[in-house]
């Protein structure tokens, strides 16, 4: 068995922990078997399903703290596990940083893995990024993340792929949605994201206040985050608080989005978004921002893209013209391009077996 060390600075319930998670629920963990570093000294997510399916989990010491000792935190867990392939996800240059410790550590095949075309800090990206590279393998979700991170370097692109049948539109499940939130034949706008500042729910709320001038809708809002208390009182502020229902982190996604009649994704920068691939699987449409999101994201067709210079009225009108409008034929869109999971595990499999066979 091949262990391989995934590093986050910590594991949430985003997109990018996700991609992983679906990944590694589905390969081969006779062959295969994930174990995962995070730099914070709180608990994971998912850290319950990680140490039932065989994986172990390891803090260095927070990174905020002392940088110094989460290095060598580091390097000490690499060395001590013999860990061999260590993958680290990230958004930016800083990625870098915990894979010299890892190259301290031993480990021979390091993976830095893009998942977003923007740092959060993109000023701290451009000063490190020079001063902190390290030879690697390297990988992202998209394009556009791989041009981001690695320039004019080479890099293969990894698929966010899903469990399509998974996300498959139920009729039974929509109208069992639609029962529980109360919302009878009304326009239901849905989103899906972390309250952070990249998701930009505020823009999100102003394009809604928008939409209920035209027509009776509901928004429904599941994710939580840092900005939560913030967006609830935004939403209370400019009056539609009644007609947003705020649903946290749901464990049941593929469900709830049976009840959606539109998505409205005004992200202010994805990498390749796996809640855009759901959504798509499911049949719907998607108002997305322009220029920010991959073009190459719109897998079926049904993502119309948007400048977030354009007004808010101009977002609303997009989404009621648009409303409804199901595609039957999505999921096998989604499979023929290749965003199943089935096909996609199995490849990450071979990816990293033939890593071990450089080593024979």
């Amino acid at each position: 068995m091949v262990r391989v060390l995934h590093i986050f600075h910590e594991m949430g319930n985003g997109g990018v922990e996700a991609f992983v998670m679906n990944n590694y629920r589905r390969i081969d963990r006779e062959k295969i078997q994930f174990d995962f570093l995070t730099s914070v000294d709180r608990p994971g997510y998912f850290d319950d399903e990680i140490l039932k399916l065989g994986g172990r989990l390891y803090h260095a010491y927070p990174l905020l703290r002392d940088p110094i000792r989460n290095y060598n935190d580091i390097a000490n867990i690499v060395r001590k596990n013999k860990y061999q392939i260590v993958h680290r996800h990230t958004g930016s240059a800083f990625g870098y940083y915990d894979l010299r410790a890892a190259r301290k550590g031993g480990a021979k095949h390091l993976i830095l893995h893009a998942h977003n075309p923007q740092a959060r800090i993109p000023i701290l990206h451009r000063i490190v990024k020079p001063f902190i590279g390290i030879d690697c393998i390297r990988v992202a979700c998209s394009n556009a993340a791989g041009k981001f991170l690695f320039g004019n370097d080479d890099f293969t692109i990894l698929t966010n792929a899903i469990d399509c049948n998974e996300y498959k539109f139920s009729s039974d499940d929509r109208y069992n949605v639609r029962k529980v939130w109360g919302v009878g034949d009304k326009l239901v706008i849905g989103h899906i994201g972390r309250m952070e500042r990249q998701k930009n729910h505020i823009k999100l709320l102003e394009i809604f206040s928008k939409v209920v001038e035209i027509e009776d809708a509901v928004l429904v809002c599941i994710g939580d985050g840092s900005l939560r208390n913030e967006i609830e009182k935004y939403a209370q502020k400019i009056g539609v608080k009644g007609k947003v229902l705020f649903l946290g982190n749901r464990n049941d996604v593929s469900q709830l989005i049976n009840g959606f009649d539109i998505f409205c994704f005004p992200s202010l920068y994805e990498g390749f978004s796996i809640t855009q691939i759901e959504i798509q699987a499911n049949g719907l449409s998607i108002i997305a921002s322009k220029d920010v999101i991959p073009k190459e994201s719109n897998i079926t067709g049904n993502v119309l893209f948007v400048s977030l210079d354009s007004s808010s009225e101009k977002w609303a009108e997009i989404i009621c013209k648009n409303k409804k409008m199901r595609d039957k034929l999505a999921m096998e869109k989604v499979k023929a391009a290749g965003y199943d999971l089935e096909e996609s595990s199995q490849d990450l499999v071979k990816f990293y077996s033939q890593l071990v066979k450089q080593e024979d």
